[in-house]
């Protein structure tokens, strides 16, 4: 199976970055990349979820980090052991695998204990005793395995339930237990005892394979046949015991795939052990990593969307391989190994970009993807009103409302009417929207912009709304704090201003220290319209 790849917007998606994702993992899937995820970074803003809504489309998987974690590790060692397992059995599991220990599970494959090889040591200092074998309910099977057998008459199922004698100890009137075993050997004189003496089971030594070897008349039982010598054999039933008693079940350490790398990391290098169990969230055992595991790992790779900044990306983005960017916003200080598909274009949004990649690939466009599409470019461009609307926007979106059988600029109304009911929302919920963080100069600055046609319900939070954003400057350690509220019926933006730089905002738009918001008619995009100016004026001061 090929690697997933995850597509995503920035930290505070809006409707550009969440139908951005879909359309373009969709185009991806239909051009043979069927492993491509869309994902999502943040909430669902009602806009959004009015076109999701509209369209019958699912939001896409929300993801927090794209920092490595166990499910990125090459599990390349699923060795396990359950509790019948033999002594023997398990001490060669150890010995062929690093670490010096293995998971042991039941019958589902879940965590149950584990075993190491101290654990098990001591087992081969225990003297032998005739009825060890039934004391520990030793499954014949392990018996069977150990010693490479073959079978004459049925083959014993179960628990061993009975003693073990060497031929050698019997007399000719000795009786045993139906459920006993005896040993002999292939050049035993006196090896027709063993098939005498009313027990069920016998174990003939050193008979090689191809060979038979004649039952005496009468012997109903089951003759286990081995190559091994009687030495090996004995020696061998010494181990064919199961490690129940052995297992360890109160000082487990295992991890789960969601676990990232780092953390990781950290617990190996406080733990006594060398092997950790990696385990569904069910429990069940997939395999085992060792400390050298975590240099054998894929860093995750992602598709980003409407974005190229990492302060306004997924957290561990440095430990993820950035496969591409389509984006219509300035270029800031991407980062890559190696080099990545990058297609930037100034238009008004992401997605009349992918809607010119779909035509390029000549994949037809689904009616709830040109939804999706279409939502996304009437969003960004505030129904081509602002600024940032080019020539292939209008086109891009005429075309996608024909294919989604939607009234563009009725369906346009609707949507931006339904995400900006400002007294439905808290003061919190309205700056976080689509709030983004920038570097101008030496400053921190971020700037949240939300569409409405509520314009008067702004006027009833205004002061709470400066509060919360004074507040995330104190939290954030930012420098200045600018909330944009657009209404395209009124025709512009009333800004208002927080933070302990507010003179940036003085010399780039003209408003007052004294004054805390202001509406500049014509306003329409964070991008063309605030961002330039203040970069403008931090610039200078560099300067």
């Amino acid at each position: 199976m090929s690697q997933m790849t995850y597509v995503f917007g920035h930290q505070k998606p809006d409707t550009d970055s969440i139908c951005s994702a879909i359309a373009y993992a969709y185009l991806k899937r239909e051009t043979g990349s069927p492993e491509t995820m869309a994902c999502r970074l943040g909430p669902i803003n009602k806009e959004t979820q009015f076109a999701l809504d509209t369209f019958g489309v699912q939001p896409p998987r929300l993801i927090k980090s794209v920092k490595p974690q166990v499910c990125d590790i090459h599990l390349n060692n699923d060795s396990m052991v359950t509790e019948q397992n033999s002594i023997h059995h398990t001490m060669d599991l150890i010995i062929d695998n690093p670490g010096r220990s293995l998971p042991v599970v039941d019958d589902q494959r879940k965590l149950i204990g584990i075993i190491s090889l101290p654990d098990i040591m001591h087992a081969y200092s225990d003297p032998f005793q005739k009825d060890r074998l039934m004391k520990s309910r030793t499954p014949f099977r392990n018996i069977l395995r150990a010693l490479d057998a073959r079978l004459i008459g049925d083959e014993p199922k179960g628990a061993v339930k009975g003693c073990v004698y060497n031929n050698s100890q019997l007399q000719s009137d000795d009786h045993l237990d139906p459920e006993d075993i005896v040993l002999t050997t292939r050049n035993d004189s006196s090896r027709d005892m063993a098939f005498a003496n009313g027990n069920a089971y016998v174990i003939v030594s050193d008979v090689p394979k191809g060979t038979d070897i004649s039952i005496p008349d009468g012997f109903a039982g089951t003759t286990i046949l081995t190559e091994k010598s009687p030495f090996e054999v004995v020696r061998l039933l010494e181990q064919v015991t199961p490690i129940r008693q052995y297992v360890n079940h109160d000082t487990m350490e295992f991890f789960m795939m969601s676990e990232t790398l780092e953390d990781v990391k950290s617990n190996m290098l406080s733990s006594p052990h060398n092997r950790f169990p990696v385990v569904t969230d069910d429990g069940v055992v997939l395999g085992t990593i060792t400390k050298s595991s975590l240099l054998d790992y894929h860093r995750k790779r992602v598709i980003l969307v409407d974005h190229n900044e990492k302060t306004q990306s997924i957290n561990g983005l440095e430990d993820a391989e950035i496969a591409e960017i389509i984006d219509h916003h300035r270029v800031a200080e991407v980062q890559t190994d190696a080099p990545l598909y990058m297609r930037v274009e100034p238009l008004g949004c992401t997605c009349t970009i992918i809607t010119k990649m779909y035509h390029e690939k000549n994949v037809p466009i689904p009616k709830n993807v040109a939804g999706l599409l279409l939502s996304a470019i009437i969003s960004d461009t505030l129904l081509f009103n602002s600024p940032t609307c080019t020539e292939q926007d209008k086109k891009a979106a005429q075309e996608l409302a024909e294919i989604a059988g939607v009234n563009l600029k009725e369906y346009g109304r609707s949507m931006l009417i339904a995400g900006s009911n400002l007294g439905d929302m808290t003061p919190a919920q309205i700056i976080g929207t689509d709030r983004k963080i920038f570097t101008m100069g030496d400053y921190k600055v971020e700037i949240s912009q939300i569409n409405t046609g509520d314009y008067k319900s702004l006027f009833d939070k205004l002061h709470p709304l400066l509060d919360q954003m004074q507040a995330n400057c104190e939290k954030e350690n930012a420098d200045l704090a600018i909330l944009m509220v657009t209404d395209i019926v009124l025709g512009g933006s009333e800004l208002l201003i927080a933070g302990k730089e507010r003179h940036l905002v003085r010399d780039a738009f003209g408003i007052e220290d004294e004054d805390i918001s202001q509406f500049f008619p014509g306003m329409f995009s964070r991008k063309k319209q605030v961002v330039p100016p203040l970069m403008r004026v931090a610039s200078s001061e560099e300067g």
